[in-house]
């Protein structure tokens, strides 16, 4: 509250806009303060006239006024009196008291205090009146202050509790005990806070009072007793603070208080004694003694760390920070003792070594960190991050033997080649991308995305491999992982070299069979060689072949040939081949370009029209989230009273509505629509963002 105030004192004096003609008043350039009388005389005549808002030349000009009689202790009394009187004008608008509070907070002194004393029972100024009498801090400012604790509630009185105890009044201790137990908690809580701030001995006396009493842990008690104490101790009244410590270690307290208790009682201990503490309260199940324990291991020497950590039965906490300590200082001489904790039961304290182990160079650890890829989450993550960070050589080889040997592990040993890019582990994940499990190939076909480069020698395997396995789920994984091996060649026109001359100097390279196989394969790479080799197809009297070739143009890349796949979405013969096609001419024109929205619009909406099948128009209506005009709102809104396409209809909406340069200067338009998308959702999500949206969320 007193920042608040201050804050208010120094915005008027500096933060404000002036006026352009009296500029000069405001110190920024001209007379810099040097007021005229008649400057002055105005600007006192003004300012009890003053309402919040108003233009603030006579505030600005009073700033002035209150500086320069700092420097004259006759016109800072002046200026103080005269403040006093025109605060005690009934005539004088709220806003202005505040402002003189606040002028007052700065000159005031004890003459002023009859004054401002009546401004602490109206909450308006009730803030800047006890800023002003807590400054003072005279007899007739402090009794002010007391008398207000009987007439105040809610927030004005508690400011003038904190006041009494800044102040350190010990007058009120005895009213503000009682707010204690105040039926507002505000009141209470602050009462609290302020018995805190006095740190004398019948304050001290009402806390280990309620201490002995409580039979729970209550934070606002026990935080008054800690900061008492604390100042008793500063006083040298160590006794009584002792008295409070003690109580605050006892059962059922927080483990804050508890733990500054014990703290303090450490600190406290004679320098003989503290080894002895540290020793038991290393074994305590006590989570605030370990704390405290833990807290003073840095100031520790070597020999006292590693015969505390020898000590039988200590608590897991605690063995855990010594080692931690200790490490942080031997480095590496903690290896054995960290090999042993890895193996340990607990998994905090085996997190704790595979750190250590992390980082240490030693090859010994490698092992460790591999089985540790098969324990928690946390430990897995972990090792996982220190395999990662070393070097392929030391590493790679016993990572190929989990690889083969270690089932369990298998994902997580993957993933960690990938990122090592280790070029040795393609054979093997290869032959693992063999297996007809998916459980299996998947992981490895993710590996080989990762690692393989688009070069001749890697993409001659992924090609064996990719024909090896049967034909489906498995295949179409493998061509993905391909294409996207293809895709890390920055030349987009060469992506599909190497693969072609493995396809042409194959020795069944004019077999029907397999060159319905590789099509979808070089379909999606994209390139005009590509073209040229699916085009003729498209019509092929072998139907294996024009399958093949069709699906190859359906799995092109781009837009590039979104026209032929039209052709065949309008004109084939086939309804297997015009759905295929429609869908990919679907997928395709919605992808980013530089097409004028409204044309991909247009080519959507006529892709809707030639749509056979619901699930064709679902997949034409959920594409037009990509299209982000009004005008796709409008035509996406159109089908909200289709059963079979009303729920794509509310989620593509609600995606538009998200984007906030489409909806915020639509915010009308979007109304109706939204309301409608709430009223037909039946996933209660999108209900919800639609709500958002519409009440620009």
């Amino acid at each position: 509250m007193k920042r608040a105030c201050l804050v208010f004192v120094l915005f008027l004096a500096a933060g404000l806009p002036a006026p352009a003609d009296d500029w000069a008043t405001t110190g920024k350039g001209g007379s810099a303060g040097n007021l005229t009388p008649a400057q002055i005389e105005a600007a006192w005549a003004e300012m009890p006239k003053y309402e919040a808002g108003q233009d603030q030349k006579a505030l600005l000009a009073m700033n002035w006024v209150v500086i320069n009689a700092m420097n004259d202790p006759n016109q800072r009394a002046a200026t103080a009196a005269r403040l006093a009187k025109v605060l005690q004008d009934p005539a004088t608008t709220p806003a202005a008291r505040q402002y003189i509070c606040a002028q007052l907070f700065q000159i005031g002194t004890d003459a002023e205090v009859a004054a401002v004393a009546p401004l602490l029972l109206d909450p308006a100024t009730s803030d800047n009146a006890r800023l002003f009498l807590e400054r003072v801090k005279s007899e007739a400012a402090i009794g002010a202050l007391r008398a207000a604790l009987d007439k105040l509630q809610g927030r004005p009185l508690t400011g003038v509790v904190n006041s009494l105890s800044i102040i350190r009044d010990p007058a009120s201790v005895d009213k503000i005990i009682a707010l204690t137990k105040s039926d507002d908690p505000m009141v209470a809580l602050a009462a609290w806070r302020a018995l805190g701030n006095f740190g004398s001995l019948p304050v001290a006396d009402f806390l280990i009072g309620g201490l002995k009493k409580a039979d729970k842990a209550f934070a606002p008690l026990e935080s008054a007793a800690v900061r008492t104490a604390i100042l008793l101790e500063s006083a040298g009244k160590q006794e009584k603070a002792m008295e409070i410590y003690g109580l605050l270690t006892q059962d059922g307290r927080s483990l804050a208080a508890r733990q500054a208790g014990f703290r303090a009682l450490f600190a406290a201990a004679p320098k003989g004694r503290k080894a002895a503490l540290i020793a038991q309260w290393s074994k305590s199940t006590d989570a605030a003694q370990q704390q405290v324990v833990i807290s003073q291991l840095t100031a520790l020497n070597d020999e006292a760390l590693e015969e505390t950590l020898n000590l039988k039965g200590l608590g897991s906490k605690v063995q855990i920070a010594l080692m931690e300590e200790l490490a942080s200082r031997q480095g590496d001489k903690m290896l054995p003792a960290m090999l042993e904790a890895a193996a340990s039961d607990d998994p905090a304290k085996v997190q704790m070594a595979l750190r250590f182990l992390g980082s240490a160079g030693d090859p010994q650890v490698i092992p460790v960190l591999i089985k540790a890829l098969g324990a928690d989450e946390d430990s897995r993550r972990i090792a996982a991050d220190a395999l990662a960070q070393r070097t392929k050589e030391t590493v790679g080889p016993a990572l190929l033997e989990a690889l083969n040997k270690q089932v369990e592990i298998r994902e997580q040993v993957v993933d960690i080649l990938s990122k090592l890019k280790y070029y040795e582990a393609i054979d093997p994940l290869v032959k693992l991308a063999r297996n007809t499990d998916p459980a299996v190939y998947e992981g490895a076909v993710e590996g080989l995305r990762a690692i393989c480069d688009p070069d001749a020698t890697d993409l001659k395997r992924m090609f064996a491999l990719y024909l090896d396995v049967p034909a489906g789920a498995q295949r179409d994984y493998v061509e993905r992982a391909i294409a996207f091996i293809c895709e890390k060649n920055p030349k987009v026109p060469d992506r599909a070299t190497i693969l072609l001359g493995l396809v042409d100097g194959h020795p069944d390279k004019d077999q029907a069979a397999f060159q319905a196989a590789v099509l979808p394969l070089l379909g999606r790479l994209g390139t005009d060689a590509v073209y040229g080799k699916i085009q003729p197809l498209l019509n092929s009297p072998q139907p294996e072949l024009s399958a093949a070739a069709v699906r190859a143009l359906c799995n092109w890349p781009t837009a590039e040939h979104a026209g032929a796949l039209w052709e065949l979405a309008a004109k084939s013969d086939s309804k297997a081949y015009r759905s295929q096609a429609l869908r990919a001419y679907i997928r395709v024109v919605t992808l980013p370009s530089d097409r004028p929205e409204a044309e991909t619009l247009k080519m959507l909406q006529d892709a809707m029209k030639l749509a056979d099948s619901s699930d064709n128009k679902n997949l034409a209506l959920s594409r037009a989230s990509s299209i982000r005009t009004l005008e796709t709102v409008d035509w996406v809104a159109g089908y909200l009273d289709d059963p079979a396409l009303a729920q794509t209809a509310c989620q593509v909406i609600v995606e538009l509505a998200h984007h906030r340069f489409l909806r915020q200067p639509n915010k009308a338009h979007f109304e109706p629509i939204l309301r409608k998308v709430e009223a037909t959702a039946k996933d209660k999500s999108i209900v919800e963002l639609a709500e958002k949206a519409r009440m620009g969320m």
